[in-house]
């Protein structure tokens, strides 16, 4: 069993996902995509990458391969000892970990562990990597006042204020009830007004599963 688990198919669609509409509503990567049929894709832009896909009665899947730290591996060495329903990636990897719906967690194959799992865009510091957009973004402030600690605290004052804002959207997304009033916040942090598409963003919120009405992708892998 590798000594690294990734977070729980539920959890890494939650992050992934929303960071997906945040991408869709920002017009500017951030490395996540939602899409069709249950399927959420990490890609980095420079060879790093994985792919979660669910599958019928709950099953989830995920694979991917890191340029630097993974090992590329054969098929059959990946899927030693899964199950027949785990598909064989189809790109390159070096780690392949499934999901059952009983409840006993990720499994992967036996053998040395990849280290690309867990350094290539893991979904566990998603919230980090956007926090540091937010401070690249920080209001200048006016020239002609000068700089003190008052106004350092503001700066972290204002990047705890997207961090509140995020995670109401996380929560809005986990129970379902996503609208335009946790996203728009957001988006002000992350984009000028005139780079928002709020729509575009909430109809990927809906295909995700993230809005009133919508259906996650386990719900509709285990109809």
């Amino acid at each position: 069993m590798s000594d690294y688990l990734p977070p729980s198919p539920a959890e890494s669609w939650l992050l992934g996902g929303v960071t997906a509409v945040l991408q869709e509503g920002i017009g500017q990567q951030l490395g996540y995509w939602v899409g069709p049929g249950g399927v959420l894709s990490h890609d980095d832009g420079s060879g790093n990458g994985w792919q979660l896909a669910w599958l019928p009665g709950g099953r989830a899947v995920i694979s991917g391969f890191d340029v630097d730290y993974s090992t590329e591996r054969e098929v059959a060495q990946l899927l030693a000892g899964a199950p027949p329903w785990v598909p064989a990636p189809a790109e390159r990897a070096g780690f392949c970990f499934w999901w059952e719906s009983d409840g006993g967690g990720w499994r992967c194959a036996a053998g040395a562990s990849d280290p690309g799992m867990r350094l290539t865009g893991s979904v566990e510091h998603v919230e980090e990597r956007l926090a540091d957009r937010v401070w690249e973004r920080i209001p200048e402030p006016d020239e002609d006042e000068d700089e003190s600690e008052e106004e350092e605290l503001d700066e972290w004052a204002y990047v705890e204020g997207f961090h509140r804002r995020l995670e109401e959207l996380l929560a809005a997304a986990r129970e379902q009830r996503l609208t335009d009033g946790e996203l728009v916040p957001v988006l002000a942090f992350l984009a000028d007004p005139q780079e928002q598409r709020t729509a575009g963003a909430l109809a990927l919120a809906a295909q995700a599963g993230f809005t009133a009405g919508s259906r996650l992708p386990w719900e509709a892998a285990t109809a």
